[in-house]
């Protein structure tokens, strides 16, 4: 959903803040051990690499970062054998990895919110013609979702410095895409047509916002998250703001706006996990994958919206029959 750049962003907060789990004395005894025992020589590297199985070795575990795993559960045990508070290791949350997938409920969950995308815009490709208003612009819109669904995936799946910057800046981008939208929604369609004037300086300030934002944080000796987060923030405010007050005057001619409204609503609600984080339910479930789940849903609803302003735009007369468009 347009809107919902701005939580997207979220998922990558708890990466910046520091843990007290690798700074514990237990964990950094365990992982000097491991080390020692497997990782401290070439010839112990590639035993290692030799007995790693396939899954691992496609997501890059390396004698560290195994090393770094298998401390941090022995530390988990320690801490519950004593009853003492579970704690985040470097940034996260305990999970039990599947094939190799460091956090498997919002990979799946990830992987599912970028199917959505895929069918929804290929249902509107069935129901809109081609010549309706906005209708490449919602596909623009999808592409930069399906990329940026892409890399949360990858995210979760193995966190190394590449996929955080890619799912960093695919969340920015998302981020950029619902301005782009409103903004081509509410200046540039038009009565007369479509004023591609508009829709060409859309593109090339927000082109330019994303390629500098991009650009500072990539070159920049330490990444940072600080400025990251607020930068993100007030665009995705901006972004809220201008969306519903744009939606409301607009909602008794045009019913299904609602549906946008509803999207908007339910997000914030959703909000709420994200700031009532929680160790992992069966290490498996924690905040910001049930987040990645709740998300999932509004998807259709809010392409349902987007079909029906198409329709809409397309031939006004037939709001009565498009205007529930599911």
């Amino acid at each position: 959903m347009a809107h919902l750049h701005m939580f997207l962003i979220l998922c990558t907060i708890p990466v910046a803040i520091a843990s007290i789990g690798d700074g514990n004395q237990v964990f950094q005894e365990f992982l000097k051990g491991c080390r020692s025992k497997y990782c401290s020589t070439d010839s112990l590297v590639k035993k290692f690499e030799q007995n790693r199985p396939v899954s691992l070795s496609l997501l890059r575990w390396d004698c560290d970062s195994e090393c770094k795993y298998s401390a941090m559960w022995q530390t988990v045990e320690r801490l519950q054998a004593k009853n003492l508070k579970i704690q985040q290791f470097y940034g996260k949350w305990p999970f039990i990895r599947i094939f190799g997938i460091q956090e498997p409920a919002s990979a799946f969950f990830s992987l599912l919110n970028g199917f959505g995308h895929v069918y929804m815009i290929l249902k509107l490709r069935k129901q809109v013609p081609r010549s309706a208003p906005m209708f490449y612009a919602w596909h623009v819109y999808s592409a930069i979702s399906i990329h940026a669904w892409f890399w949360s995936t990858v995210f979760h799946a193995r966190d190394t410095t590449l996929t955080e910057k890619m799912d960093y800046f695919s969340a920015f981008s998302l981020n950029l895409s619902g301005i782009l939208m409103i903004s081509i929604r509410s200046l540039a369609i038009q009565e007369k047509g479509t004023n591609l004037w508009v829709v060409a300086a859309a593109f090339i300030v927000l082109g330019t916002i994303f390629w500098r934002h991009v650009s500072f944080l990539n070159n920049a000796k330490r990444f940072d998250y600080g400025y990251n987060m607020k930068v993100n923030l007030a665009l995705g405010l901006l972004n809220s703001i201008w969306w519903v007050a744009w939606c409301l005057p607009n909602i008794y001619r045009k019913p299904y706006l609602k549906k946008a409204i509803i999207c908007i609503v339910a997000a914030d609600l959703l909000l709420l996990l994200e700031l009532g984080d929680f160790p992992p339910l069966f290490w498996t479930f924690d905040a910001h994958s049930l987040w990645h789940a709740g998300t999932f849903p509004l998807i259709f609803v809010w392409y349902s919206h987007c079909i029906a302003d198409c329709l809409r735009l397309h031939q006004p007369q037939f709001l009565p029959k498009y205007g529930n468009v599911t």
